[in-house]
């Protein structure tokens, strides 16, 4: 039986409906972080490619590969210090975000404390900034009017927040550069990494290390985020990224401990932090080689 043209015509349709199902949809492609469908703490009719039903209760996710703080954040409708308010192990150190970790997700912007010997509701409310009503009457705290947490039971603080102002770096005197921020080094510099990270509360004050002129105050696109470069006018450079962003422009002069931005999440960044470089001549330099031994 000959094939003839209608056979062929057939043939070519059958093969273009093939590749086109192999092509992903749309809705694959831009599909969100978060838990897959098969989260038990997903309700039944949850969609991954959907956004999470509003929450009541404290949930558990367990962190996949590729996540960062701040995309779990926005997808579940929190901030970044939301998560690390509610996760000792992210408060100690905010890069240490690791596939399988699992992590607390509250209905709401706050914190989830372990009530401490001694804490009662008021001391919380001040620690946190909040009402103590604030605390008391959150349904999941499950606390009577005059009621006083025991030690061990764990609390949501609706709204809670931490002062994030820190005090400046020292003056690092004797020293050509001074600390950008008074974080905790979650990285420390090697060939892999030629800078080093300083952990710090998301909006902390970020401090230029030495004099000089902005020449980059930008969004980044290869993996830095919003970042910061400091000319120093004697072929070195500061360069300060993962900013959440800039009180600085191109072109201004800065002298040391002045204002250049805020820590942030931005870019290839597990957590807020500051990735802080050094470079002479364009070559990366060990910064802690440039600063005093303490900020």
């Amino acid at each position: 039986m000959s094939s003839g043209p209608r056979s062929t015509a057939w043939a070519f349709l059958i093969v273009l409906l093939v590749l086109w199902s192999l092509i992903p949809s749309q809705s694959a492609l831009a599909r969100p972080i978060g838990p897959d469908a098969r989260d038990p703490f997903l309700a039944d009719d949850a969609d991954a490619d959907s956004p999470p039903p509003p929450r009541t209760q404290v949930l558990a996710y367990h962190v996949r590969e590729g996540d960062a703080l701040w995309t779990i954040a926005a997808y579940y409708g929190l901030d970044v210090d939301t998560l690390r308010w509610s996760n000792p192990a992210l408060a100690a150190n905010p890069d240490y975000l690791r596939p399988g970790l699992e992590l607390v997700i509250l209905p709401v912007k706050g914190a989830y404390v372990t009530v401490q010997p001694g804490d009662t509701v008021e001391r919380l409310a001040t620690r946190w900034g909040v009402a103590p009503d604030d605390i008391r009457n959150f349904a999941l705290n499950d606390l009577r009017p005059g009621d006083q947490p025991q030690p061990g039971a764990r609390l949501v603080i609706p709204h809670g927040r931490r002062e994030v102002k820190l005090a400046p770096p020292g003056p690092a005197t004797g020293y050509t550069y001074a600390w950008p921020i008074r974080g905790v080094i979650t990285q420390s510099y090697s060939a892999a990494h030629r800078a080093v990270d300083l952990g710090a509360p998301y909006g902390a004050q970020v401090y230029a290390a030495r004099a000089g002129r902005v020449t980059a105050a930008r969004w980044s696109d290869v993996g830095y985020g919003y970042l910061v470069i400091v000319d120093h006018g004697d072929g070195s450079q500061a360069l300060y990224s993962h900013l959440k962003g800039a009180w600085v422009k191109v072109g201004d002069r800065v002298g040391r401990g002045d204002l250049i931005g805020e820590v942030g999440s931005t870019g290839n960044s597990t957590g807020p932090h500051i990735h802080f470089e050094i470079r002479i001549g364009g070559a990366p330099q060990n910064p802690l080689s440039h600063l005093p031994p303490e900020p």
